[in-house]
């Protein structure tokens, strides 16, 4: 039985069953995970994937579930959370080492407390930094992976390997280290000191966020900006507004948002994407992909 070998792999590690997933996505949906586990270190998370690679059993990382959503049901595998791989620490004025599970907002307020600047991009983003560096999330133009010096990473063959920059390729919503299945360890980033302007940059950022819904779950932008075209106005001219499916609602305020009204299911979201996709497709010839990210299908 496969809940005996985790134990004897690692007796130390809390390994839950059946655990609901849907508190742990901030659009609160999805299933429970056959196993749910926390690994607090490195090592801890190495022998977990190189056990699961052993017993050919399906994995999937889990971080603030800002920008993830899991299929209703029983969700076969195991689901590794990063939450107690959240350490933080300066290695010099300007350049810090970060776990993967260390929350966006958590930098922010150490990068206002050093008076340092160059993230002003992400205030207002939830998640952790590891599903941050593999969707390169961020906002206008810029991306997180912009602030990498180098990644560490646990591979599908179950090693650690180092990445520095100049390995890594990025764009808008892409980052090269999501082309296989790894998991991000920890990164290391540079900063700058910050100026005057920074503080205008940064309220901007901030009034963007606050025109977005907040008064139900969701996780964040459904689709991605096509090249040259606006995702939320493509769905807004192709009246995908106040389409609903269930308890799953586009939002009224941002066409982009897909909010959940207090039962949606996860088939009921995924079905309200799929309609989306084929009105703005139909009017436009242009087919959005999505930028949640459904795990487990």
């Amino acid at each position: 039985m496969l809940l005996n070998k985790l134990h004897v792999a690692l007796p130390n590690l809390n390994i839950e069953e059946n655990k609901p997933l849907s508190p742990l996505c901030t659009l609160h949906v999805g299933g429970k995970a056959e196993f749910f586990v926390a690994p607090s270190s490195i090592e801890e998370m190495r022998i977990l994937y190189n056990f699961a690679l052993s017993e050919n059993c399906d994995i999937y990382v889990l971080g603030g579930g800002s920008n993830v959503i899991f299929p209703d049901g029983i969700v076969k595998g195991i689901v590794i959370s990063t939450e107690n791989l959240n350490s933080f620490s300066w290695r010099t004025e300007i350049t810090a080492d970060i776990d993967s599970g260390f929350k966006l907002p958590l930098i922010m307020k150490e990068l206002r407390e050093k008076n340092l600047a160059g993230m002003e991009f992400a205030a207002g983003i939830p998640g952790t930094l590891g599903g941050a560096i593999m969707g390169n999330a961020g906002a206008g133009g810029h991306g997180i992976c912009e602030l990498l010096d180098e990644v560490i990473t646990l591979e599908s063959d179950g090693e650690i390997k180092t990445w520095p920059i100049n390995a890594i390729n990025y764009s808008y919503r892409y980052c090269s280290l999501s082309d296989s299945k790894r998991i991000i360890i920890s990164a290391r980033m540079t900063f700058r000191k910050s100026n005057p302007k920074d503080k205008d940059v940064l309220e901007n950022f901030l009034l963007r966020r606050g025109s977005q819904p907040h008064a139900f779950g969701n996780a964040g932008c459904t689709f991605k900006n096509p090249e040259g075209y606006s995702a939320g106005k493509l769905l807004d001219d192709c009246g995908c507004k106040n389409l609903c499916v269930g308890d799953a609602v586009v939002s009224e305020q941002h066409a982009n948002f897909i909010l959940n009204r207090g039962h949606a299911k996860s088939s009921d979201v995924i079905k309200l994407m799929k309609i989306c996709i084929q009105k703005v497709f139909d009017s436009t010839g242009i087919k959005l992909e999505p930028e949640i990210k459904i795990l487990g299908e």
